[in-house]
């Protein structure tokens, strides 16, 4: 998931924040209940970055050059309920935690609760080397923000830029934020992203926080670019290889190629599901 972290605001914003006076989880990484921020609402979001990761705000603009060879980013068979309404949020006020104490304090600044399982994927991934990258995000008004307890990322999208030494991850995913008993809901998505720079010799994307989501799936859609094409019998399970073609990235030719998948989930499943990694050489 992840991509997540990055330097500083597209904006700054001045103003009072409500807490929630209930406990609530922090959903894959989105948090549960939206709170008031100066005039709106806004959920948090947080997720794993390697240790030495850059981390920026970004235009998005890659996404619509990549999608004119691959197509849409939104995979086939992704449920209506999904798209409808969806709006642009914009994505401020980030930050990182080296600890947990950090994540939790965090958190709870924002009125979010953390519970034990989803500490439990967070600390596994600083006691791997990982920092966790924090941020608000516009979450659309709805007339009684306490009612809606759950918020998912029902799609994870990316572009991932890979050389062989370094790579550059590009976040996009799409939140779905509910009602407990799903009466009423909203979706929305950035209108930016999130940029990851790393070195890396393997193709990575975080996904052990996709396995606590509320929503009965999360679908993965990946854009991999790379110097030459890569052979599809790279890519993990459950992942499959769909629309390949050229790419120009400034004025460098690339090669890319989407990578897809979708991860049955909800109340029910608590398997783990391990990060996307995949080895070029």
């Amino acid at each position: 998931m992840l991509s997540v972290i990055m330097t500083c605001a597209a904006i700054i914003l001045v103003g009072l924040m409500v807490r929630s006076s209930r406990s609530v989880h922090a959903d894959l990484k989105c948090g549960d209940a939206p709170m008031h921020f100066d005039d709106g609402l806004v959920v948090t979001w947080a997720g794993p970055a390697p240790e030495e990761a850059r981390v920026k705000l970004g235009n998005g603009g890659i996404f619509e050059r990549v999608e004119e060879v691959t197509g849409t980013g939104i995979p086939a068979g992704y449920p209506e309920k999904y798209l409808e309404n969806l709006r642009t949020s914009e994505v401020f006020n980030a930050s990182m935690a080296w600890t947990p104490d950090e994540l939790v304090r965090w958190q709870e600044r924002h009125g979010i609760e953390m519970e034990p399982e989803a500490m439990s994927v967070f600390g596994s991934y600083l006691d791997n080397g990982h920092r966790i990258f924090m941020t608000l995000v516009d979450h659309p008004n709805v007339s009684d923000p306490g009612s809606f307890v759950a918020c998912s990322l029902v799609l994870q999208r990316a572009v991932i830029v890979y050389n062989g030494r370094r790579q550059d991850l590009f976040l996009r995913s799409y939140f779905h934020s509910a009602r407990t008993d799903s009466s009423e809901y909203v979706n929305f998505v950035p209108g930016g992203s999130v940029h990851y720079s790393f070195k890396t010799d393997s193709v990575w994307f975080p996904l052990e926080l996709t396995r606590l989501i509320s929503e009965p799936a999360s679908y993965v859609e990946l854009d991999i670019v790379t110097p030459e094409e890569f052979d599809e019998g790279l890519l993990p399970a459950p992942f499959s290889a769909q629309t390949s073609g050229p790419v120009l990235l400034g004025d460098v030719k690339y090669q890319v190629r989407r990578a897809s998948a979708a991860f049955r989930v909800g109340a029910d499943q608590s398997a783990a599901i391990p990060d996307f990694r995949m080895a070029m050489s």
